[in-house]
């Protein structure tokens, strides 16, 4: 009897700790899944199309395994650049254990890849993005983003 209760207050202590540091870290891929929508604003510097201030909406879609899909509509000194009619773009993503990470988007419609860093918020319920590379490189985009996961009502 003695040694089953051994047993069972050790197989307890374990999973309580497991728990606990689970809890305590809960930084990782998992925490970004679902719909976020996206509010961006910014300014394309240089590349070609054209230049100028840049908005736009987007909306995204998280597996919470590091990849996510995205539909957008940009415009750039006000030409619409992309609208939601295209074909969703794909992108990896890696949350890293400060809550900090990076996502690249690979675009369908001919756009080149554009690859942010982030900090998650609201415990995953919201993503502010800084623009990094355009297609390897820096200097195209000075852009930002704030994604905020969407709820059912």
């Amino acid at each position: 009897m003695n040694k089953k209760m051994i047993v069972i207050t050790l197989a307890l202590t374990v999973l309580g700790t497991l728990g606990s540091a689970l809890a305590a870290n809960p930084c990782n891929n998992q925490l970004l899944s679902g719909s976020y929508g996206f509010t961006i604003q910014g300014t394309k510097l240089a590349g070609p199309g054209p230049l100028g201030p840049q908005l736009g909406v987007a909306m995204a879609q998280f597996e919470g395994d590091g990849t996510f899909t995205q539909i957008d509509t940009v415009v750039i000194g006000g030409i619409v650049v992309a609208d939601f009619t295209h074909t969703p773009a794909n992108g990896s993503y890696n949350v890293n254990p400060d809550c900090t990470g990076t996502f690249t988007i690979t675009f369908t419609d001919g756009r080149p890849p554009v690859t942010t860093n982030f900090i998650v918020m609201k415990n995953g319920d919201e993503i502010d993005t800084v623009v990094t590379k355009v297609a390897g490189s820096e200097g195209i985009l000075t852009t930002s983003s704030v994604g905020k996961k969407r709820t059912a009502h």
